[in-house]
This record gives structure tokens, C-alpha cells and sequence, in this order.
């Protein structure tokens, strides 16, 4: 197993193999004591949750169709730091919910 890299410059987590492992899975993406996990191809890159300076709820727009165009929009999660901002795409608003449920508490 790749030992995951944070996507901050200058702050990591103790053990990111461990958090990882004991993170709660939420659509592809895990959510673990230290840090928020996004996966990039065979290993994993991080957020650590110290670094999160707010998290809100955004939207993607996906357009279908030629002739009659279509729209949906499917939830995701924004996520801002000191260096940038991530937006985090989701397909349920119950997975929305619980990430916002946990980060939002420490904010």
C-alpha cells in the first residue's frame, strides 16, 4: 500500500496509512480521524482536517443530450484552506450531509 501524500504543503497527519485504514468510507472518497482521503489512481492523497478552514455545500451541473439538453445537478463539497479550494463531487445528498455533519463541527 502507497503511503498517502497531503495535497497541503508543510502539514501531514502522525500516521496517514492507519487514519486511512480506520476511515469511514463515503462514496469513493474517506473520511478518517485526521484527515479527508481522495483517491488518485492506485494511492491516495489527503486533506488534513487541521488545514480545513470552512466546508460548504456546492453543485456540479452535468449537461447531456444534442438535441434537448439536459441538466442535472448532482451535489459535491467544498472544501477551502489557506493554499485552495477542493470541491469534492458526490452522487447522494445523504453523503453531503454526513460530510458536512462531521466537518462542520470543528470549524
Amino acid at each position: 500500500m502507497f503511503t498517502p501524500e497531503s495535497l497541503i504543503p508543510g502539514i501531514t497527519v502522525t500516521d496517514a496509512k492507519k487514519d486511512l485504514r480506520d476511515a469511514e468510507r463515503i462514496e469513493q472518497y474517506r473520511l478518517g480521524i485526521e484527515a479527508v482521503y481522495i483517491p488518485a489512481g492506485l494511492k491516495w492523497n489527503y486533506i488534513p482536517r487541521s488545514a480545513i478552514q470552512s466546508a460548504s455545500s456546492s453543485h456540479r451541473t452535468v449537461s447531456a443530450g444534442h438535441c434537448v439538453t439536459v441538466e442535472v445537478k448532482t451535489p459535491a463539497l467544498e472544501i477551502v484552506t489557506a493554499e485552495k479550494s477542493f470541491d469534492l463531487h458526490l452522487e447522494k445528498a445523504a453523503s453531503l450531509e454526513r460530510f458536512l455533519e462531521v466537518l462542520s463541527a470543528e470549524i
